[in-house]
């Protein structure tokens, strides 16, 4: 067969370039490698489908209003909603929350008992539990967790774990391909209602809180929008009442992976995949480069196929061949590497994250299945037409009779092309660099930025359940315990929350504007050591009594009373969207007794707050919903002895969650830090891509000028005026493809900079530019200096006599 000759041809062919194949097989490795990488955490996290039957019938239940929305529900609800038998044929409640077993963080699914006989997951060993162990204390483990606590002992059935001092009994084990129901794969998986029977009764409580989600199977011919409008009725009495929600609802959404494919998600990923998509870009326009100079050498070889007959269309055929056998080779490698990359990244990332976070952290499995290989196939066949073709091509379009008398024909069009490439590489690596700083810069700034309060040795305590009740009666305790040097009570500690609004305003003045507020017992403003720059903090009596008083920020008190003294003057507050406070929370007019120093309360992106107003609160009050803590030394206080503590009030300990408030910080700035990393490899790479074609280019242009560097050299040429011309002609190259990176970065980085607008984060950062031309420009003159100094050893009598 035709093509199995040409496969031939280009195999010999290519062993006998053994530095050509190389180097072109290893610069594409790492464009398709890259690439490779980046489809295979998309095709985890959005194509492949969760490992269980039927998976497109799969759907998430949740609801919709006027004013909220949610995907929670109660256990009644979720019975109600699984009773609808002519929309579902079943459905399944989940709980999942995060507990402690031997010192180690699990994250725990709490599941209604048919959960696997719904799904079907297959198990590795044993078996699943149904219906007869809703009450029995058993539990199903994960492949992860199963390899990671007990090496993969298939004598791990009958023994038991434990969970927060309860022993529960595994009696199965799922394969590594199910990890649950969404994008965070759980460990394990344990009966709700034993969950409920030993540690939270009120789950499955008539008038139980609303804290389970619930996934359902729709019914053969029922589509989602069918569903839809027959469950909202239903929907509006379930959950109007309760919520108080106008105009409820119901949503029925596809769940057939942890990630539905649509339109927005696109938007949001592609310009990720944009950056890998363009170091592929540099990787095939510098493999172009090296198969046109190859194909130029080999003009007589084709003349002489052509003139035996060849047709154009042969000598094209044959030469894509040979790429397409180098772009194979590239994919191979590039599975390789990307594998690699995706282990070493993820151990990068979860020792690099805080350790809070860290822990908390599940990666879903990113493995290679049949979409990563035919993805990469793809990949491998459409480059081979990016680096391939034009080279080919170029290569047959050449006349006969120079061709086979050794003179060269269509040399200055050859060179354009190669320029061509040059520019563009250089304008990828630029591209690239210029946003790597971007966002390096940008993390660093937020790094170093002040929040206008002290986060060391601060522990943030929160609730991980609707009611804060637990918080209110282990406030006395921690408050009481001589471990603890200072401890304040909240409505919301800072760095988590982004908006609590009202609306605000003096009370003889204008309109009342959207002003961020907090409730906060007198101890906040010293465990954070937040001055007070006019005035005081409330008195503990004014705590105790909820009185009507308020502690403003700076930034408050300029916008409402400018160049005044605010101390003694009146607030009014109103919800932010008009209702009086006073409906709900008691305060509709508040005396201002003290000025604090502005802070960043929210996200560190947002930057200081425009406006703070501090209402007293104390620790049996209902707005009590968090704890500010810093113990005596940081070795009194470690998170076993605070479990010990939480577990005096609450049956789980679990529900409190512990975090240093430096961590909070940290984990803010930890995407914006990854993407810089993320970033700056792939500006490198391209960098380096576009400095490797850059020598290419002249290495290849001075090796074809020797005559006429030899003959400029006997007419009295110096070296440096060599040296000038060589780098004159890559300056040129290069000015070009930086004028197109700065104009097309530009353009991105203005339209980034108007759809996510953040007071912290500059899009448009001048010094970046700056440096990132300063890097390429460095990069080119030393990619230059070795060609021309070489240059600059041609003989010149040698030269001449080799030209006669």
């Amino acid at each position: 067969m035709p093509f199995t000759q040409d496969l031939r041809y280009a195999a010999r062919t290519l062993r006998q370039s053994p530095a050509f194949l190389a180097t072109s097989v290893l610069t594409l490795a790492v464009g398709l490698g890259l690439i490779t990488v980046a489809f295979t955490v998309f095709n985890a996290y959005v194509l492949r489908p969760f490992a269980v039957r039927d998976p497109s019938s799969l759907c998430q239940i949740g609801w919709r209003g006027q004013d909220a929305g949610g995907q929670s529900f109660t256990w009644r609800q979720y019975l109600e909603v699984g009773e609808r038998r002519d929309l579902f044929d079943d459905a399944l409640a989940d709980h999942t929350r995060f507990m402690t077993s031997d010192g180690r963080t699990l994250s725990v699914a709490f599941v209604s008992d048919n959960y696997f006989a719904m799904l079907g997951p297959r198990l590795r060993i044993g078996r699943a539990f149904d219906r007869a162990d809703s009450r029995q204390p058993v539990a199903v483990l994960s492949a992860a967790l199963w390899a990671r606590l007990y090496d993969g002992d298939p004598g791990v059935l009958g023994r038991e774990i434990d969970l927060d001092g309860r022993r529960f009994t595994i009696i199965g084990v799922v394969r590594s391909d199910f990890t649950g129901l969404d994008d965070a794969p759980r460990d394990l998986w344990v009966p709700l209602t034993t969950y409920a029977a030993m540690i939270r009764p009120d789950l499955i409580a008539p008038n139980g809180p609303r804290q389970l989600e619930v996934v359902a199977r729709l019914r053969r011919g029922v589509t989602g929008a069918q569903a839809e409008a027959a469950l909202t009725p239903q929907m509006t009495q379930m959950i109007a009442a309760v919520e108080n929600a106008r105009d409820v609802r119901a949503n029925v959404s596809p769940q057939s992976t942890p990630n539905p494919l649509s339109l927005d998600l696109l938007a949001v990923l592609s310009p990720v995949f944009a950056a890998f998509v363009l170091v592929l870009v540099a990787a095939c326009a510098n493999v172009s480069n090296v198969m046109l100079a190859r194909a130029i050498a080999r003009e007589r070889e084709i003349a002489v196929r052509l003139s035996l007959g060849a047709t154009r269309w042969r000598i094209v055929r044959q030469l894509l061949t040979e790429g397409l056998l180098i772009a194979l080779l590239g994919g191979a490698a590039g599975l390789a590497l990307a594998a690699w990359s995706l282990r070493v990244g993820i151990v990068v990332l979860f020792r690099t994250l805080p350790p809070s976070f860290a822990a908390l952290l599940r990666v879903v499995p990113l493995d290679f299945d049949h979409r990563v290989f035919l993805f990469a196939f793809a990949a491998a066949s459409l480059t081979t037409l990016v680096f391939a073709l034009v080279p080919a091509l170029q290569a047959s379009a050449i006349g006969l009779t120079d061709a086979l008398r050794g003179i060269r024909s269509g040399t200055r069009r050859s060179s354009r092309l190669r320029s061509a490439l040059v520019v563009a590489q250089v304008a990828v690596s630029l591209f690239l660099v210029i946003v790597a700083l971007t966002l390096a810069r940008n993390s660093a700034a937020m790094g170093a930025a002040p929040l206008g309060f002290d986060t060391r040795g601060v522990q943030s305590i929160n609730i991980r359940a609707q009611d804060a009740s637990p918080i209110r009666a282990v406030a006395p305790l921690l408050a009481s315990d001589p471990r603890v040097a200072e401890l304040a009570v909240t409505g919301g500690n800072p760095l988590f929350e982004r908006t609590r609004m009202a609306a605000a305003a003096p009370l003889e003045g204008a309109s009342a504007q959207p002003t961020r507020y907090t409730f906060v017992s007198p101890e906040y403003f010293s465990i954070l050591r937040i001055p007070i720059v006019n005035g005081r903090v409330f008195r503990t009596d004014e705590a105790r009594a909820s009185a009507p008083v308020a502690v403003v920020s700076a930034a408050t008190a300029r916008a409402f009373w400018p160049g005044e003294d605010p101390i003694g003057k009146t607030l009014r507050i109103e919800r932010a969207n008009g209702r009086p406070v006073d409906e709900v929370d008691g305060y509709p007019q508040v005396t201002v007794v003290g000025v604090a120093r502005d802070v960043v309360s929210g996200l560190l992106v947002d930057g200081e707050d425009a406006g703070h107003i501090y209402l007293p609160t104390h620790a049996a009050d209902a707005h009590a919903t968090a704890l500010l803590l810093r113990a005596r030394s940081p070795r009194d206080l470690p998170p076993h002895v605070l479990r010990g503590i939480y577990r005096r009030v609450v049956a789980d300990p679990d529900v409190f969650e512990t975090v240093p408030l430096d961590e909070i910080k940290a984990a803010q700035v930890y995407p914006l830090q990854a993407a810089s990393w993320i970033g700056s490899v792939l500006g490198a790479i391209a960098l380096v891509l576009s400095v490797s074609g850059l020598y290419g280019v002249l290495a290849y242009m001075l090796n074809q000028r020797t005559k006429d560097i030899g003959i400029r050299m006997a007419l009295g040429a110096t070296a440096g005026a060599i040296i000038r011309l060589v780098m004159a002609q890559s300056a040129r190259m290069a000015v070009v493809g930086i004028a197109v990176a700065v104009i097309v970065a530009r353009i991105a980085m203005k339209a980034l900079s108007a759809i996510v607008r953040l007071q912290e984060v500059s899009f448009l950062d001048a010094t970046a530019f700056v440096i990132g031309i300063a890097v390429v420009l460095m990069a080119t003159a030393l990619a230059t200096w070795s060609p021309a100094r070489r240059a600059t050893k041609v003989d010149p009598a040698h030269a001449l006599r080799a030209d006669g």
